[in-house]
């Protein structure tokens, strides 16, 4: 089993660094759960703004044939 998940993931240390920032970020979004749902509308946004640029790059554009 640990064989594969470094595998995937490189060293232990990184394994044990992506827990570590797993733990962090878990107590952070417990502590800080109001401050994260009052941005929800704002990052709900950002989320639609980005996906639009990216998807724009793939698929010839705004129907332009290439």
């Amino acid at each position: 089993m640990w064989t594969h998940i470094t595998r995937r993931l490189g060293t232990p240390l990184t394994v044990v660094l992506v827990v570590a920032l797993a733990l962090i970020g878990g107590s952070v979004a417990a502590n800080h759960w109001e401050h994260i749902v009052g941005f929800a509308p704002f990052l709900l946004l950002a989320g639609c703004l980005i996906m639009h640029l990216f998807m724009h790059r793939h698929g010839g554009g705004h129907g332009h044939d290439g």
